[in-house]
C-alpha cells in the first residue's frame, strides 16, 4: 500500500505534506514510546504548544496518544464572524456528549494567528463560550501550528489562496488514535451529527 492509500484508508489525504526530515524531528520527541502509524508517517507532529491555561503540552504524547479527540483550526479575529459560529457550533456538540467529554474524548481548537493569539487571548475567547473541562484552545510557534496545518491538509495548492488566513478550512479532524480510526467533518455541521461521529470510535 502506498503512502497515499495508507492515508486515505484513514482519512487522511493532504494537499501538502509534512517533509519527511520534519516528520522524523518531531519522532524524537516520542522516544521510548510506541507511535501509532500515523504517527510514525509524520501526519500527527509531535509539536510543543500553549493551551488557554498557559500550560506547556506535546500535540501527540499530551493530546492525540490513548485518546478519541477532535481538533480544528481557528481565528481569534475572524473576519467573516464564521469562526465564533463554529465555535458555538461545537459548544452545542460538546454537551451533546455530556460526561465523555474530558473523559474519553477531547475537543482541540488551534489558533492559525500564533503571533497575536496569546494563551491570555485565547482563554478570554473560551471564556466567552463557557469552554468547560476536556476542550482546550492551543497556540505555539508559527512554524509548529504551521506543520500541524499543512500534516492535516488543510492547505490551498495555491499559494496566494493559501496565505489568505481568512479562506482557512472549515474542517475539523476527529479519530482515535489507538484504532487507527480518522475521518473529517465540517465544524458547520448540525451539533447532532458532529456528536454521532463519535458512536464507531470504541474500542
Amino acid at each position: 500500500m502506498d503512502r497515499r492509500s495508507f492515508l486515505s484508508s484513514l482519512g487522511l489525504v493532504p494537499l501538502v505534506t509534512a517533509m519527511p526530515s520534519e516528520a522524523k524531528a518531531q519522532e524524537k520527541l516520542s522516544v521510548g514510546k510506541s507511535l501509532s502509524r500515523a504517527a510514525q508517517a509524520g501526519y500527527l507532529p509531535n509539536v510543543p504548544l500553549l493551551t488557554h491555561h498557559g500550560e506547556r503540552v506535546l500535540f501527540y504524547d499530551d493530546l492525540i496518544r490513548d485518546r478519541t479527540v477532535l481538533f480544528n483550526f481557528f481565528l481569534v479575529g475572524c473576519p467573516d464572524g464564521l469562526c465564533p459560529t463554529t465555535t458555538a457550533n461545537l459548544r452545542d456538540a460538546y454537551d451533546l456528549l455530556g460526561d465523555r467529554m474530558g473523559r474519553d474524548i477531547f475537543f482541540y481548537t488551534i489558533t492559525l494567528t500564533p503571533i497575536v493569539d496569546t494563551p491570555k487571548r485565547l482563554k478570554e475567547y473560551a471564556e466567552n463560550f463557557s469552554i468547560k473541562p476536556g476542550w482546550l484552545f492551543l497556540t505555539g510557534k508559527p512554524e509548529d501550528i504551521e506543520l500541524l496545518r499543512r500534516s492535516q491538509g488543510f492547505a490551498d495548492s495555491d499559494p496566494e489562496r493559501d496565505a489568505d488566513l481568512s479562506n482557512h478550512t472549515g474542517m475539523a479532524r476527529y479519530g482515535n488514535d489507538n484504532l487507527e480510526r480518522w475521518g473529517a467533518i465540517s465544524v458547520r455541521s448540525k451539533p447532532s451529527n458532529i456528536a454521532s461521529t463519535f458512536k464507531w470510535l470504541t474500542a
